[in-house]
């Protein structure tokens, strides 16, 4: 039997790819109790939808 290498979250956060992270992203929300996955957040400035020439966020 083979004996497997114990590896630190750490490390296997560091090896983790920026897309990896952002598709396993959760946040805490004491509201509803409990760690859920992030919701997308527009950027200030940018179109909240391009598609349908909606209101901008961020600007008035």
């Amino acid at each position: 039997m083979a004996f497997r290498k114990t590896i630190s979250q750490s490390e296997l956060a560091e090896r983790q790819s920026d897309a990896d992270r952002e598709r396993h992203a959760t946040e805490y929300r004491p509201s509803r109790g409990g760690w859920f996955k992030a919701e997308a957040r527009p950027e200030p400035g940018q179109d909240k939808d391009s598609s349908s020439g909606g209101r901008r966020w961020g600007r008035r």
